[in-house]
């Protein structure tokens, strides 16, 4: 008789707020973020410090046309999480790196914008 390894499952699909909980998310619009990668929920299993398994040519069953890939998350004895808590502790740490990704692009965009105004300021300037 083979021994399996117990794994819990973690797809992307889990953490979409483009989702209904019918299509497959899980976790509440609060917690959800738009088009989660598979590259944000490895940073998040890192941040939790949580061993895990990474394929990346698999999809949620059903939408099996789209591959994003999973997760195996193997169940420890000693310290055994459901897997709705650890979702959701998935799902805090995604949507902080969403909104620190959005605090960064305006803080760009707003570098670039003042930068095309001073140059067309100086651009202005020289005309006269």
């Amino acid at each position: 008789m083979l021994r399996r390894k117990k794994f819990q499952v973690i797809y992307p699909e889990y953490f979409d707020s483009e989702l209904s909980k019918k299509q497959g998310r899980r976790v509440n619009l609060s917690l959800a973020s738009k088009k989660p990668t598979l590259k944000k929920l490895i940073f998040a299993c890192n941040k939790l410090d949580i061993d895990f398994e990474e394929q990346k040519d698999k999809a949620y069953p059903s939408r099996w046309w789209e591959k994003k890939g999973r997760l195996l998350i193997p169940i420890n004895k000693q310290e055994k999480k459901l897997k709705s808590e650890l979702i959701v502790e998935l799902a805090e740490i995604i949507r902080r790196i969403v909104v620190k990704q959005k605090t960064l692009e305006k803080q760009l965009n707003r570098k670039d914008t003042k930068k095309g105004r001073t140059k067309s300021a100086k651009n202005v300037i020289r005309r006269k």
